[in-house]
């Protein structure tokens, strides 16, 4: 006798149930409009609310003024309520309590200055409600290799789905802060429901020789529970109504679980229970010696016909096998294989679903040979990758059309790559990828789920960086050398000069300061403003302009500093000493006296020249300053008594040429006073003669 036994939490939760019995209620009270998409992830009481006068409508341009739009217990964005609001509409909202407080926690997380990332299935409704709720910035994780996609932040808030795996979660969220380290918020906002209805199955799947699970093949908590029991249950059987169940599915099998996702009504899993309870489990059960058959074994037969539908198969079971065209190669023609098969040759071959739905139990070469080269794939250690080479088979697209990757062939099996781990940049078109052999990485394997990702970031990272280097590199070379360069001719041009030498040269810069001018290749010094001109008052750029050649004297070369000091005035005669020249010691002159200093008056010899008197020779007599015998513009005859024209010094003396003049007047007075002397006494010898 067979044993059934229901999953102790199974079916609706509080927040479906809140939902159909808010549509149902609408129903009666004969409102008008309808559910702006599915209410539920379950097609049969979506038409069974259409029936009722509420149906599904997918947008909100669907709707009439008036009317009443009925959100989904999925939720939506806040533009939605917005637009509705503004469209005239009646808001009726479904939205389950739990995926509310998911939206207001996201949000809250934004406003606080964290980073919202939401864990769940990107395409979920209920996931893309988070999302808007959370922000523009808000950012969807799905599978571990998504978390490469997340920005370096310093403050993540993390949200999960209410339905999704808790496990698998787990381990999202610890891969992710060992990626992305950092201060964490975690709102678990798994549903209580979900993860009591997770724990009663697998513990009923451990039990049990079969299970079914009930549900919408749209619902993604149907579809992690199916998943989930399969683990536990090799024989784990999703389905949407009683209608599929069929006898082959539970022969040979004594103990069978029911369970269902939080969308299926309580009559769809009443209604299974029924059909199990009616089936022949007597004959099932003296039938069970037979071959056993269920989706995912793999059995061996002899091809028995061919016609246009496919290859029949024996395979010792009391219904043939047809395995279809497309299933034993989709990559030539039906005419090519029905003239290459023959009826006789032995074929591996996998019992695919749906095989009950008529008289052949449907098979697929394809996939047997997947799975047998799945044998040939070697685990991956947690955290570790290794290096392969890819072919591009095709694009793959999900529900809306939108490209999430490329299916690769690898180690003889097809892998996923997704779109995001195939350019470091953007990719718009992949088309060009199909057929192309690529170098990437395997970065996670999952024999039970026959799952492979792979990914070429790393590999494009490392081969970027590398090109970096080695551009670096490059460049750092290219400099050193043009440095050596420099050096070289720097230090050729400094050999090529020395101190005292008068050299002809170039003016490569005119600044405020001097000349910056080319004595030698690579080698440039500085003429500065002083040594211009003996004419203090010439500026640089009155002395010469860029390009200009000019002959300098180096006067001094400092290797360790890198400085060369120059000068033009040196090459040139010193306009001062050409004037100097014209007088000599002794020379009496007339000067103007032009200022005083406490020890002298300097007095001007020509436009260009000037002398000291000192204090000592101003007058005879002793003064206290040059004003007590001097006025300033005087001019007064002085005489030359020194000249130092290397040190630009002229000593002259007023009292000299003073006292010089009285010794001459006196000179003339003795030599006058001595003649007439001398007359009178010849005049005087005369008489006495006479």
């Amino acid at each position: 006798m067979m044993e059934i036994t229901v999953a102790d939490h199974c079916g609706f939760c509080y927040g479906v149930k809140r939902a159909v019995e808010m549509a149902r209620q609408a129903a009666a009270d004969h409102v008008q409009g309808g559910t702006l998409g599915p209410l539920i992830h379950n097609p049969q009481l979506i038409g069974e609310l259409a029936s009722q006068g509420i149906a599904c409508r997918e947008s909100l341009a669907e709707f009439a003024p008036g009317e009443t739009v009925i959100i989904r217990s999925h939720g939506v964005g806040p533009e939605i309520y917005a637009q509705a609001e503004k469209m005239g509409l009646q808001i009726m909202d479904a939205t389950c309590p739990n995926v509310r407080l998911a939206q207001k926690k996201a949000a809250q997380a934004a406003a606080d200055g964290y980073f919202p990332v939401i864990v769940g299935e990107k395409n979920h409704p209920e996931v893309k409600s988070i999302l808007k709720w959370a922000g523009k910035n808000a950012i969807c994780v799905e599978y571990i290799e998504d978390i490469s996609c997340i920005p370096q932040q310093e403050r993540y808030g993390v949200v999960i789905q209410t339905t999704f795996e808790l496990q698998k979660f787990e381990d999202i969220l610890a891969e992710m802060q060992k990626q992305r380290p950092g201060e964490y918020r975690v709102e678990r906002t798994i549903c209580l429901a979900t993860s009591q209805r997770q724990n009663a199955a697998v513990k009923l799947a451990q039990e049990a020789d079969a299970v079914v699970v009930i549900g919408g093949r749209n619902s993604a908590n149907t579809r992690h529970l199916a998943e989930l029991v399969q683990k536990h249950c090799r024989h784990t059987y999703h389905i949407e109504t009683a209608d599929e169940l069929s006898s082959d599915m539970l022969r040979g099998c004594h103990k069978i679980g029911i369970t269902a996702g939080a969308s299926t009504p309580d009559r769809l899993i009443k209604e299974a229970i029924i059909a199990m309870e009616n089936m022949d489990f007597e004959s099932m059960l003296n039938e069970s010696m037979e071959v056993e058959v269920y989706p995912g074994k793999i059995v061996n037969g002899t091809v028995i016909q061919l016609d246009k539908d496919g290859v029949y198969v024996s395979f010792g079971y009391r219904h043939d096998g047809l395995i279809t065209y497309a299933e034993w190669n989709p990559a030539v023609s039906a005419e090519e294989l029905m003239a290459t098969i023959k009826v006789g040759d032995e074929v591996e071959a996998k019992v695919i679903p749906g095989s009950t739905k008529s008289d052949f139990v449907r098979l697929s070469k394809v996939k047997a040979e997947r799975d047998a080269a799945w044998k040939n794939v070697a685990e991956l250690p947690e955290g570790e990758k290794r290096p392969a080479t890819v072919k591009v088979i095709r694009i793959i697209k999900n529900k809306a059309k939108n490209i999430v990757g490329l299916a690769v062939a690898v180690e003889g099996v097809e892998g996923f790559m997704p779109a995001s781990h195939v350019e470091l940049r953007r990719v718009e078109d992949f088309t060009p990828y199909i057929g192309q052999e690529l170098q990437a990485e395997i970065i996670e394997v999952d024999l039970e789920k026959k799952r492979i990702v792979v990914s070429r970031r790393d590999l494009l990272k490392a081969e970027k960086e590398a090109k970096a280097k080695a551009w670096r590199e490059q460049k750092e070379a290219q400099i050193a050398a043009r440095k050596e360069a420099r050096a070289a001719a720097e230090e050729a041009a400094y050999n090529s000069v020395e101190e005292g030498q008068v050299v002809p040269g170039k003016v490569v810069k005119v600044a405020d300061f001097g000349l910056f001018v080319e004595v030698g290749e690579g080698l440039v010094g500085l003429v500065h403003q002083t040594e211009l001109s003996w004419d203090r008052n010439v500026k640089p750029a009155e002395a010469a302009q860029e390009g200009d050649e000019v002959t300098v004297l180096v006067k001094k070369i400092d290797r360790e500093n890198k400085r060369v000091a120059l000068s033009i005035k040196a090459t040139q005669e010193d306009p001062w000493k050409v004037e100097a020249g014209k007088f000599h010691v002794g020379d009496i002159i007339d000067v103007e006296v032009v200022r005083f200093l406490p020890f002298g008056a300097i007095v001007k010899l020509s436009d260009k020249v000037e002398g000291l008197v000192h204090i000592s020779e101003i007058a005879q007599e002793r003064i206290a300053q040059p004003a007590d015998a001097l006025e300033l513009g005087q001019v007064v005859k002085a005489e030359i008594i020194k000249m130092d024209l290397d040190s630009k010094k002229i000593g002259l003396s007023i009292s000299k040429v003073k006292r010089d003049a009285e010794k001459n007047e006196y000179r003339s007075y003795m030599g006058k006073k001595n003649s007439s002397l001398k007359q009178s006494m010849a005049d005087q010898l005369e008489g006495l003669e006479k």
